[in-house]
């Protein structure tokens, strides 16, 4: 073989280690973000409402909201808001179509964010969760309180998370004798 044959057959082997070389690379990149979505939200969301006592005519009440990043890559959010709901002890029963036929908390008690009003998002970064709570009171009259929460996506804002907790409002005795 002679030193000319020799570079155009080490160029040959070259050229197709490259382009395996490629085509591996591509099929790892296709696993490893379209296939398995890394670079998609893997999002843990929770809502709950903690009792925690009585005064005056309200109860006092921790809304809760959790949020943990299971994925491998930080998310913005923003919007991150909740609203509370009440049905008293004399309200029928009824559902609603704005609720997908479930039933129908008829008493808002409150709106509002967990975001604080001088910031526009918050973000979690990856393997981190994240508690954040607001302080509510309550009428002692509610019998069952449901708290919705939402956030959106800053990158995206059509993609948001839900979470909901519904909760039967304990006598008042029983609020007392817990805390």
């Amino acid at each position: 073989m002679t030193i000319g044959e020799f570079k155009d057959l080490s160029s040959a082997i070259q050229s197709l280690a490259t382009a395996i070389s490629l085509g591996v690379g591509g099929w790892w990149v296709y696993r490893k973000y379209i296939r398995q979505q890394e670079d998609h939200p893997h999002i843990e969301f929770t809502a709950d409402i903690n009792l925690i006592g009585v005064q005056g005519d309200f109860l006092i009440a921790e809304l809760i909201a959790t949020i943990e990043n299971k994925g491998k890559v930080q998310h913005r959010m923003s919007e991150f808001d909740f609203d509370l709901n009440a049905l008293y002890p004399g309200d029928p029963i009824n559902t609603g179509e704005q609720w997908g036929g479930q039933v129908d908390f008829p008493h808002p008690i409150l709106e509002g964010s967990f975001l604080a009003k001088h910031y526009n998002f918050f973000f979690i970064a990856p393997g981190v969760k994240a508690k954040y709570s607001f302080i509510a009171r309550v009428p002692k009259e509610a019998s069952f309180l449901i708290l919705h929460c939402w956030f959106k996506y800053d990158y995206n804002n059509k993609f948001s998370h839900t979470a909901e907790k519904t909760v039967k409002v304990p006598n008042l005795e029983e609020i007392v004798q817990s805390n």
